[in-house]
């Protein structure tokens, strides 16, 4: 299969195939949890929106719409290829063109490893986003091996911040998707949204309390289930082009594709 967790797979596949590429949906498939986690921002802010493995997605110009200033905007993958492609494409569609002279300004671009903490803290800052939003990413993320990470962890709830104080640390195999929801959480605003369009009805073992990989204790390393609960789960059928020869697909079993929304809670770190 392939290494989804490699940079050097991501790096020769966006160099051999720099054209738009969409995961699972059109760049507007997101549009409706978009537009509802928008509204429910109660202040008078400009919300930030990070794009996580953006690729070569035309999400990413697609996300203009919803900002005042395109710096709003923030795409980062873990490609350095992948974003050099989303500058020169922005640049191409924007400014050259001329078409979006009332925003001049460009998006943010970033090439993170986002299960590294070193990585995150040298792109993001804490508690920045409103949205976070995500093509398969988490799919991508899901097949990578478990992370080897110290224990006490970089990051902890601030009420096990005392307790763990001095102590000596210790490694630990941790899931990357408890790893990824940890990085979210921290540079996320209590109250945001992290939008998931995702291939699999089961994608986030830390939803589940029953799961056996739970983190049943967060005093050394925090506990997703407590910094996100999960405001909706829905289906979205993939758009399936049936013609001539393809007719038959019209027989197959129904494939569905899962929208997640999850809320960050209050819980700080």
């Amino acid at each position: 299969p392939p290494s989804f967790d490699s940079q050097e797979y991501w790096n020769d596949r966006f160099t051999s195939n720099p054209n738009p590429f969409e995961w699972l949906g059109s760049s507007d498939a997101l549009d409706p949890y978009l537009t509802t986690a928008l509204r429910n921002i109660s202040d008078l802010e400009q919300p930030e929106i990070l794009h996580i493995g953006c690729g070569t997605s035309l999400l990413s110009y697609h996300l203009r719409k919803y900002v005042r200033n395109s710096e709003q905007v923030h795409n980062v993958d873990y490609s350095e290829v992948a974003i050099e492609i989303g500058k020169k494409k922005e640049a191409e569609m924007f400014a050259i063109t001329g078409n979006d002279t009332a925003n001049s300004s460009t998006m943010r671009w970033s090439s993170i490893n986002l299960l590294d903490h070193s990585s995150l803290l040298q792109a993001f800052q804490p508690s920045t986003y409103s949205i976070v939003v995500e093509k398969s990413t988490s799919d991508s993320i899901s097949c990578a091996d478990d992370v080897d990470v110290p224990l006490p962890y970089h990051i902890i709830t601030s009420s096990n911040a005392s307790f763990v104080s001095g102590q000596e640390q210790v490694s630990k195999l941790v899931h990357p998707l408890h790893i990824l929801a940890v990085h979210l959480a921290l540079v996320t605003k209590p109250g945001g949204r992290w939008i998931a369009l995702s291939y699999s009805m089961d994608r986030y073992p830390f939803l589940d309390s029953s799961a056996s990989d739970t983190i049943a204790d967060d005093s050394e390393l925090p506990n997703p289930s407590r910094l996100w609960k999960l405001v909706g789960k829905f289906e979205m059928e993939p758009e399936i082009q049936i013609s001539g020869a393809d007719a038959s697909q019209a027989h197959k079993p129904k494939v569905l594709h899962w929208v997640y929304v999850l809320e960050r809670t209050n819980v700080e770190l």
